[in-house]
């Protein structure tokens, strides 16, 4: 019988022993540092994710209530395409046809920062009027104050008696009720009308041209007295000799040098021509569903800042004859509100009012 050598047994145990252990300190020791790795990377996550407060993971939806090609659809793209290139975010733009329809749809989605808006005056001229029940200082969450609308251009025909707002105000007033102002049955400008009425003591015949190139061909043919049209419209038709511009109509303390090319004197604002109760504030706002958690709201508002401030977004924003803006969330509300009140008592003027 072949002898056992239990020293030597006993030694080939202990280093198998010490093998089985190594690994498994090994296996511990990376298992360990595969949890600090992604702990840390999930940390580095959230902490780029709170910093700038959209989502990071999740595709935001940009709700544009209106067709495309309009103000705030365009609006809304420069600041889509600025979030995807400063922040790496995923976004989309969605139409609507109807803006009720897109500020609803934005009303009652999850406040997680998914859907948002970019909303003008018409929100609150809905409201007010009682031809929506979105209620824009409770249904959803300010994020930012941003751009104000440029400049909405005050134009009459070619042979108007008159050659500045001075002059269309005193034969206005030596002629009450006599001219037709060309505007929607209700929308921003009727309300921009309701301004000037208020400011100036004129009466004026409201006459429904609801669209831009309406309000164009009937001030042409000379059938309507003034009307609202925009800037590069006015531009062409007063080279072609079919209209004359009398004013510019802004927020107040706009000028018109903050216009993104050289215009001539007789654009300059009614503010600028003395009239200083004629402006109406029309910003665009950032809106999210109400209820959006408050430290995500106050940083997603900073980090706007920086797209506002982006050299292309900038120069897009501009070029739509807006003027590029951003307010920090205190001054978003004061805003906001400010413009709300403006267009309360306007509708009360034009006895418009039902709500708010």
């Amino acid at each position: 019988m072949k002898k056992i050598n239990f020293r030597k047994m006993l030694m080939v145990a202990v280093a198998v022993a010490l093998m089985m252990n190594m690994t498994a300190c090994g296996s511990a020791a990376s298992s360990t540092a595969s949890s600090t790795a992604a702990s840390t990377a999930a940390s580095s996550t959230e902490t780029v994710e709170t910093d700038i407060g959209f989502p990071t993971k999740e595709t935001i939806t940009l709700v544009v209530p209106g067709k495309a090609g309009g103000g705030s659809d365009l609006g809304i793209r420069y600041y889509s395409e600025g979030l995807n290139r400063i922040y790496g975010l995923k976004t989309t733009v969605t139409n609507y046809d109807s803006n009720t329809v897109g500020h609803q749809t934005v009303a009652v989605a999850k406040p997680d920062g998914c859907t948002l808006t970019i909303a003008t005056s018409a929100l609150n001229i809905q409201y007010i009027t009682g031809n929506a029940e979105v209620n824009p200082l409770e249904d959803f969450t300010l994020i930012a104050a941003l751009q104000d609308n440029g400049f909405s251009t005050l134009a009459v025909p070619a042979n108007a008696p008159y050659d500045d707002f001075a002059g269309f105000v005193e034969y206005a007033k030596a002629h009450p009720g006599e001219l037709n102002a060309g505007m929607p049955a209700a929308g921003a400008n009727t309300f921009l009308f309701g301004m000037l009425t208020q400011a100036t003591g004129i009466e004026l015949n409201k006459v429904e041209c609801a669209s831009e190139s309406d309000r164009l061909t009937n001030l042409a043919g000379g059938f309507i007295d003034i009307g609202v049209v925009g800037v590069g419209n006015a531009q062409e038709y007063e080279k072609a000799g079919k209209l004359k511009v009398i004013g510019t109509v802004s927020s107040d303390g706009v000028v018109i040098s903050q216009y993104p090319t050289e215009l001539p004197d007789n654009y300059k604002t009614l503010q600028e021509q003395g009239y200083k109760d004629c402006y109406m504030m029309v910003h665009h706002y950032l809106l999210g569903p109400a209820g959006m958690d408050e430290t995500m709201v106050k940083n997603m508002n900073a980090a706007m800042q920086a797209v506002v401030e982006d050299e292309t977004v900038n120069k897009g924003i501009s070029g739509i004859g807006n003027v590029p803006g951003w307010y920090n969330l205190e001054d978003s509300k004061a805003v906001q509100e400010a413009e709300f009140k403006q267009a309360v008592e306007i509708a009360k003027n034009l006895d418009m009012y039902v709500q708010g």
